[in-house]
């Protein structure tokens, strides 16, 4: 995993889109790496090293283009692998159980929810991957053609929590009975935040979605 992650983030520094995924594509066929450790200990690193300061230009302080560059690489990553995700989903026994996967207004950040819902898959649930910017009167047609059991909100940007509180406020008026999944850097180092906009859980990891399962389970 080690040799794989710095040859991986050696590509990545690089902008080598294509090492990339020909690098995550050979390890999950040759069975070396699972699609949680491929999303939860390499790009999960690479999507925090995108805004850390050692990959800023000391000479270039507007770096908006390679965030996106390096934004668009994980994305890629995660779309090329999304058969092995089939593939090991179909091992799983499904729960019958749709969630709702939504950023709230705003809220351009949707890679770490794109992983969550794979997360989701692996685990026996049916994902509505819905994204990035949504209006909140969207949410709740989706919900009322999909009536899932969880709506999960991701938000990355900590002023947007009240968009996340109008969205969460709007859902519950009209469905009393959906539990609201939260998470997102957000609310990672501020979780108090979590019950004062309305959420009812709050997860980040394939563990957490794993410990809801077995509550689920029927």
């Amino acid at each position: 995993m080690d040799e794989f992650k710095k040859t991986f983030m050696s590509y990545f520094d690089d902008e080598n889109k294509d090492m990339c995924v020909l690098l995550a594509i050979e390890a999950l066929n040759k069975h070396t790496l699972t699609i949680k450790e491929l999303y939860e200990d390499v790009l999960r690193t690479a999507l925090n090293s995108i805004n850390s300061v050692n990959d800023k230009d000391e000479d270039d302080n507007d770096s908006i283009w390679k965030e996106h560059i390096k934004t668009s690489i994980i994305r890629t990553v995660i779309e090329s692998v999304y058969p092995f995700v089939i593939r090991e989903k179909n091992k799983v026994s499904q729960l019958g159980i749709k969630v709702v996967l939504v950023c709230p207004e705003k809220e351009y950040h949707e890679i770490g929810l794109r992983m969550i819902s794979d997360f989701f898959a692996l685990n026996g649930y049916q994902p509505i991957f819905i994204g990035t910017n949504t209006p909140k009167d969207q949410v709740c047609i989706a919900i009322s053609k999909t009536r899932p059991k969880y709506v999960a909100i991701s938000v990355t940007d900590y002023y947007l929590l009240f968009e996340a509180q109008k969205m969460i406020s709007k859902i519950k008026a009209n469905n009393k009975d959906i539990k609201i999944i939260v998470g997102g850097n957000a609310f990672k180092h501020n979780l108090n935040s979590i019950s004062k906009i309305g959420g009812d859980i709050y997860l980040e990891s394939f563990a957490d979605i794993f410990n809801l399962s077995k509550g689920d389970v029927k």
